[in-house]
């Protein structure tokens, strides 16, 4: 299995993502909102990232999601804080948060593989 963190400023923003790849690919896929900060303001949190996907250890590959500048330097902070197997098989992905996250959720389902994964991602704009 796979899973894919999202990452927004707004916590309402990756839990309607969240929700809507769900619906999409039901369980296969293990997706996990990590927007906004732990009080439920607008920012980010790099802790809450790295505990995320910590989380997500059990996972053969972990790819993460961001919406925009802070949220990717929360992300690069986040592999700062893992363990180095855990950092081999996360990858934060420069796409688009939201036809990023979904593309990778659905091309899990045909070829879960990185390769395949990365590769369906170079089309998304």
């Amino acid at each position: 299995m796979i899973s894919i963190i999202l990452v927004s400023h707004s916590q309402k923003i990756t839990e309607g993502l969240q929700e809507m790849i769900i619906e999409m690919v039901g369980d296969t896929v293990h997706i996990i909102s990590s927007g906004g900060t732990d009080d439920g303001r607008l920012g980010t949190n790099a802790l809450m990232i790295a505990d995320n996907i910590t989380a997500c250890a059990d996972s053969e590959h972990i790819y993460i999601f961001c919406d925009i500048g802070s949220a990717i330097l929360s992300a690069e902070t986040s592999l700062e804080l893992l363990e180095p197997a855990l950092l081999e098989k996360t990858t934060i992905i420069d796409a688009p948060l939201v036809e990023g996250a979904f593309t990778a959720a659905v091309q899990s389902l045909v070829n879960p593989s990185k390769e395949a994964i990365l590769h369906e991602l170079t089309n998304v704009h």
